[in-house]
């Protein structure tokens, strides 16, 4: 793992960012009463928090390249 890459280059790094919004959107209590009752949305987030972190460590087991610090 000689290459390098920006952080912004990292598929972990999105990933892990997507799985952070998505948990503190659930933490601050988004309104999701727009988009439908409220249970699946709140799984849905929770899913997607989830998917977002286990994509993560499968892209960093993948990964390349070595981020810059």
């Amino acid at each position: 793992m000689l290459d390098t890459k920006t952080i912004l280059a990292s598929r972990t790094v999105w990933a892990n960012l997507i799985g952070l919004v998505a948990l503190v959107l659930d933490l601050f209590g988004f309104d999701v009463s727009e988009i439908g009752t409220g249970a699946f949305e709140e799984a849905a987030i929770q899913f997607i928090a989830a998917a977002s972190f286990i994509a993560s460590t499968v892209f960093r087991i993948l990964a390349t390249k070595q981020i810059l610090n």
